[in-house]
C-alpha cells in the first residue's frame, strides 16, 4: 500500500457523485489587539489550507457500502485520499480543487439510515499538509 507523509493512502469512491460539495480557505493568520488603543497586528504566515463539506445524494444501502468502507478506512485524520475526479468533475470546475492528498477534518466518522432504508452521508476534509 503507498503512503503520504507516513499516512496509508486509501481509495475514495468514484460515485455516486456529491449532491454539494462547498470549498473554504483557512489561512494562516494571527491578530493581537491592544487593549488600550483597538490598533492590531497581523501576523500573516503565507499558508493555509481547503477544506471542503460533502454532503452526499441519499443511496440504497447497494451504493453506501462502498462509502461506509471508505469512511471506515480512512480512520478519521489518520489517512489520506486522492479526490476522485469522476466524483467531482461535475461540481467544481476543472481546475479549482487543490491536486494532492486529502483528509477527514475531523477524527469521527459518522452517517445515518432513515426509514426507507436509505444512507445519508455528510461529511468534512481537509488537505492533508
Amino acid at each position: 500500500m503507498s503512503t503520504y507523509l507516513g499516512r496509508l493512502v486509501v481509495t475514495m469512491p468514484s460515485s455516486p457523485a456529491p449532491k454539494s460539495v462547498e470549498f473554504s480557505r483557512v489561512d494562516i493568520a494571527g491578530v493581537s489587539t491592544s487593549p488600550f488603543t483597538g490598533q492590531q497586528q497581523i501576523m500573516d504566515w503565507q499558508s493555509g489550507w481547503l477544506e471542503c463539506q460533502v454532503t452526499m445524494p441519499p443511496m440504497i444501502a447497494a451504493d453506501a457500502a462502498s462509502w461506509v468502507t471508505f469512511l471506515l478506512a480512512a480512520k478519521g485524520v489518520v489517512n489520506v485520499f486522492a479526490l476522485a475526479n469522476s466524483t467531482f468533475a461535475a461540481l467544481v470546475p476543472s481546475g479549482q480543487v487543490a491536486a494532492g492528498y486529502w483528509c477527514l477534518k475531523s477524527p469521527g466518522s459518522k452517517w445515518s439510515i432513515s426509514e426507507a432504508i436509505l444512507y445519508g452521508f455528510e461529511f468534512t476534509m481537509r488537505e492533508a499538509i
